[in-house]
């Protein structure tokens, strides 16, 4: 994932919405079992990034097991977040 999108985030702040990011990915993901995040990305989402506030998004691939028992691996996920006025970053 690292190779397919190069980094364009400084890196404390990639590493601060990496953590965010799985932190709120696993919360999500309360209801299913054996949950692990396989990859992650954190990158400006230039979708978004018009003339508003920088925004950010943290792309994850995980597996899991779901409420059934199924389990499944190479499941996308996206977290996004936006900078807010005093620099730190809030899930939107």
């Amino acid at each position: 994932m690292d190779a397919a999108s190069p980094a364009d985030l400084l890196a404390a702040d990639e590493a601060l919405l990496l953590r965010e990011g799985r932190t709120a990915w696993l919360a999500e993901t309360g209801r299913y079992t054996q949950v692990r995040i396989q990859a992650a990305t954190a990158r400006r989402d230039t979708a978004k990034a018009a003339d508003g506030p920088e925004v950010a998004v943290v792309r994850l691939v995980w597996a899991g097991a779901d409420p059934a028992g199924t389990f499944l691996d190479g499941r996308p996920a996206a977290v996004h977040f936006t900078r807010n006025g005093d620099g730190t970053w809030t899930r939107t």
